[in-house]
């Protein structure tokens, strides 16, 4: 396979779609928290809040300037193809962007949350000096809303970037609803180490025994989106070498091709491996003893730090070495 080829989707993309499912991952694991954990998972519900629109508003930012014409992106918002993965990728993004906003300003602290007001009624709504503060039950029900609306719909952006790549049926690497599935528990892993990697150096002030109940929580989620993607890279494996001629010489960019090293050491080790080990290092108090319910926020916040440079050079490997896949010509009979 020839690796002489032009790059059109280049880093740019890479942190695109890489911070898009920072935002949803960090979305999901907030709203779950919201309803499985109510005031014990509350300090991880605020920081997944907190950090869910800035890794998005920073790809949307970076993707604008990758375009040929970046200040005619308004474009986009005019149309709506049904048949287009990019037109309703951006209807998606957008109302995502929209909801995990609004889902950051409920979660603000106070005083600064005191400047949400509601109108009275109806008749209140054109006349903003007549609105009121919101109660606490007012802000608490409006966060369950949100997050109930903005679940599915993070679960839909974590997947649509591997959606994205997947609508390209010319790139035998990509052609494969296995990415999508890939990046959807990439993405949901990224965010959940995250609000992990911020929940452990910011210590609640209700103790040690609280965070360890926090961090219980997010590596057992994380865990679980780990062996996940583990069990969707070996189909992938399986499915693009039994596939079509094309996709399986496509595996040889990471089957003793230029990608090999990344993607065996960057992503299966460093991402997959080394996390799941030093996570289930905590999760199983009967094998380990006494030493498994230690918490040390050196390993957790490296366990955490590996998510990410794992998730992100997963999208790194499949982008570029995607795009330098390509179908052979039939074999003479």
């Amino acid at each position: 396979m020839e690796h002489d080829v032009h790059f059109h989707w280049n880093m740019l993309i890479v942190i695109y779609l890489f911070t898009a499912g920072v935002s949803a991952g960090a979305f999901v694991i907030s709203g779950l928290a919201t309803y499985l954990g109510g005031t014990r998972y509350k300090r991880i519900s605020r920081i997944g809040a907190l950090i869910a629109p800035w890794p998005l508003m920073l790809g949307l930012f970076v993707l604008i300037f990758d375009l040929t014409k970046p200040f005619q992106f308004w474009w986009l918002f005019l149309t709506i193809q049904w048949t287009s993965p990019m037109s309703i990728g951006t209807w998606l993004l957008t109302a995502f962007s929209i909801l995990s906003m609004l889902y950051f300003i409920l979660w603000i602290p106070r005083p600064w949350r005191d400047l949400l007001r509601v109108p009275h009624s109806t008749a209140d709504i054109f006349q903003p000096r007549q609105w009121r503060l919101m109660t606490r039950e007012m802000v608490g029900i409006s966060r369950r809303v949100i997050a109930a609306i903005g679940f599915p719909i993070g679960l839909g952006v974590g997947m649509y970037t591997g959606i994205l790549l997947g609508a390209i049926p010319a790139r035998p690497l990509w052609n494969t609803p296995m990415v999508a599935q890939l990046f959807l528990f990439s993405a949901m892993s990224s965010g959940v180490a995250t609000v992990l990697l911020i929940a452990a150096f910011t210590p609640p002030k209700d103790g040690h025994d609280h965070l360890l109940h926090e961090r219980h929580f997010l590596v057992t989620v994380d865990t679980v989106l780990i062996v996940l993607e583990i069990f969707v890279i070996i189909p992938f494996f399986l499915h693009q070498s039994l596939n079509t001629w094309s996709s399986a010489e496509s595996m040889s960019l990471i089957m003793g091709g230029p990608f090999t090293l990344v993607f065996w050491v960057g992503v299966v080790l460093v991402g997959l491996l080394i996390p799941l080990a030093i996570e289930g290092f905590e999760l199983f108090p009967v094998i380990w003893k006494e030493a498994a319910v230690k918490y040390s926020r050196l390993w957790g916040g490296l366990s955490a730090v590996m998510v990410l440079i794992g998730g992100f050079l997963l999208r790194y490997v499949l982008v570029y070495a995607g795009q330098m896949s390509h179908f052979l010509p039939m074999l003479e009979r």
